[in-house]
């Protein structure tokens, strides 16, 4: 009973000895400024420079709701990268400290992927379709199965269990958003999976999806692009209001009036189109995504665009028996008009329609062709389920 007694007197000599290492408080708190050719490391919680039990000790002293002489930076803290900080953090930094098996990430340059100290936070439970598109060993990205254009950063040790392209119906918590951008889309949302199971997700016959339109100019241009719909805008990005007035570099990138990036414009909606599908192809589900890869770049589209355009609509093709799919010209184009300022020199639009199918159809096939790409390029890709 002795030896028990010493030994916690002994533990929390320890403990209060650590915390009397640090000074308790500073008059002012102090902004830690890492240079313009340093980055902040992970498990840095001071700024000095370096990891050791200092820090450590501010990640308790934080937990215990004690002052800091410093701003404390979460995306700093979390040196387990669950995307909270607990007293596992704590844990986690000392067995790296101690040379003992941690996260290998400590003491390197932190990734920070979304900024927990100015991200709104909600410790709600959320859930929603995603479609997986990278897996990393504690943490998958995703995007949504529908065309709004969020990401995911969702912790979680997934193993070999899910893979990219893999469609997902997920619930998660302790989530952090970044801008919003309107009153339901965030640029990048980031949590902590509580549970994932195959989505069911069908999209809409009723609904355009992600028609976007990229600019690559010869110089960089402002461009004003103005869209004419029979129909309704159901999301715009960035806010179209009267259309997009945008600097277009040649690599791609627009820039707004406020200096935000952005690699395409994006809008979705209803169209009153009276889609023609007496020509196309039919194409097994599991050859879905080899055919687009052919067919996309017969259209015009370039290695990049094909990329987009797969990974958005591979993983609800793919699932099918069947997939009939027709590309769409003048029934689209008349229902979108598409009007860019200064004209492009070349302007590719590519709208596939498609229906799922139980059993192979016989359909005519249709020839496809594409302007070549010279000079100021707009490019435009999007697609609708259509009912059958």
């Amino acid at each position: 009973m002795l030896k028990k007694t010493l030994s916690l007197i002994l533990i929390l000599g320890i403990v209060i000895a650590a915390f009397a290492v640090v000074p308790f408080r500073a008059e002012t708190p102090v902004v830690i400024f890492y240079g313009t050719d340093a980055a902040p490391l992970l498990g840095d919680v001071n700024g000095d420079g370096t990891v050791d039990s200092t820090d450590a000790t501010f990640i308790q002293r934080r937990l215990a709701d004690m002052p800091l002489p410093f701003l404390f930076d979460l995306n700093i803290a979390d040196t387990d990268e669950d995307g909270y900080i607990t007293v596992f953090d704590t844990t986690v930094e000392q067995r790296w400290i101690s040379k003992m098996a941690s996260n290998d990430n400590i003491g390197k340059p932190a990734d920070i992927w979304l900024d927990k100290n100015t991200a709104t936070h909600y410790d709600s439970t959320f859930s929603g379709d995603m479609v997986i598109t990278e897996v990393y060993p504690t943490y998958f990205l995703a995007r949504p199965v529908t065309s709004l254009p969020t990401e995911f950063k969702i912790h979680a040790i997934l193993g070999d269990s899910w893979r990219p392209g893999d469609q997902i119906w997920c619930t998660y918590c302790n989530v952090y958003y970044s801008h919003d951008y309107d009153s339901y889309c965030f640029e990048r949302e980031e949590g902590c999976m509580i549970s994932i199971q195959p989505s069911t997700f069908v999209p809409d016959p009723n609904v355009c999806y992600k028609p976007v339109i990229y600019l690559y100019p010869e110089e960089e241009t402002e461009v004003n692009v103005q869209l004419d719909l029979d129909g309704e805008f159901l999301t715009t990005y960035p806010a179209y209001e009267d259309g997009w007035t945008v600097t277009a570099a040649p690599d791609g990138t627009l820039t707004d009036e406020s200096g935000k990036t952005y690699p395409y414009l994006f809008w979705e909606g209803k169209l009153n189109a009276d889609y023609d599908l007496s020509k196309g192809f039919c194409v097994k589900g599991e050859d879905t995504e080899a055919f687009l890869n052919e067919k996309l770049a017969v259209l015009g589209l370039n290695d990049k665009e094909i990329a987009d355009f797969t990974e958005f609509w591979v993983g609800c093709m793919a699932k099918n028996r069947y997939n009939v799919i027709s590309f769409q010209t003048t029934a689209y184009t008349d229902a979108a008009q598409l009007n860019i300022s200064p004209a492009p020199d070349s302007v590719i639009r590519v709208f596939m329609t498609w229906y799922a199918s139980d059993k192979a159809v016989d359909i005519p096939a249709q020839e496809l062709t594409a302007p070549a790409r010279s000079g100021f390029t707009a490019v435009e890709w999007g697609g609708q389920m259509v009912a059958k």
